[in-house]
């Protein structure tokens, strides 16, 4: 558990940040949190935390703060990154599954799939989930399940190989153009079920399934086709 870095990015997360942390802690020693750019309480409510705390100057986006926390991992030489969001949908207790799978193939990138209580997410997003699921793997020639769950394990010896070959995304599509590289260059991607929470006193989601779920198949058909014209 020392060479595994729980990553948590956070943005006006100041209800449950530190609940979040200290669950987090509970299983393994190393948590990094960024917190990018909040506009409410998020650092100050950090302020005592034990993790490790980074703060981007201003809003730069969920994927641009998870590679901040990328590249912090690999230049501390962690084995791996687990990634996890601070709005309550994730939860700590979980993460003793991954470390079983991680155990059983530390090479793997593990995806926290949502497939318990399903019946508990949103119609709407359960709706653009499938959406982004049908195109992420038609780009990845694979078969990939929840490509929106942020909560997923990422082994270092992939984040040196391909990280810095992932596009510059600032919101979700950065997460799913990681899946297409990691499923393209032959990477073995894993599942463990976790629930699907969506506690009642959360704040609203940052993913807005129109304007997001679109940009992820704008980015994603883009890699389908400079694949289709690398293959004529």
């Amino acid at each position: 558990m020392d060479d595994i870095l729980i990553l948590v990015p956070a943005y006006n997360e100041e209800t449950t940040i530190n609940a979040i942390v200290d669950r987090c802690l509970h299983y393994f020693p190393n948590v990094l949190v960024i917190d990018d750019g909040s506009t409410d309480k998020t650092l100050i409510a950090l302020k005592n935390a034990s993790a490790t705390v980074l703060s981007n100057p201003k809003n730069l986006g969920k994927g641009l703060t998870l590679l901040k926390g990328f590249h912090t991992a690999l230049e501390k030489n962690y084995q791996g990154v687990i990634t996890l969001d601070a709005d309550g949908q994730h939860d700590p207790d979980d993460l003793p599954k991954f470390l079983e799978k991680i155990a059983q193939n530390p090479d793997a990138l593990i995806i926290g799939a949502r497939r318990i209580h399903t019946e508990r997410a949103p119609q709407m997003r359960l709706l653009a989930n499938k959406i982004a699921d049908f195109f992420i793997s038609c780009a990845a020639r694979k078969r990939l399940v929840d490509t929106q769950s942020g909560y997923r394990y990422y082994p270092s010896a992939f984040l040196k190989r391909h990280v810095t070959h992932v596009g510059m995304a600032s919101r979700f599509a950065f997460e799913a153009e990681i899946l297409v590289t990691a499923a393209r260059v032959g990477f073995v991607v894993q599942y463990v079920d976790i629930q699907s929470c969506y506690p009642a006193f959360a704040r609203a989601s940052h993913y807005h399934p129109r304007k997001d779920t679109w940009e992820i198949v704008k980015v994603v058909s883009r890699l389908i086709f400079k694949t289709n014209s690398e293959r004529a």
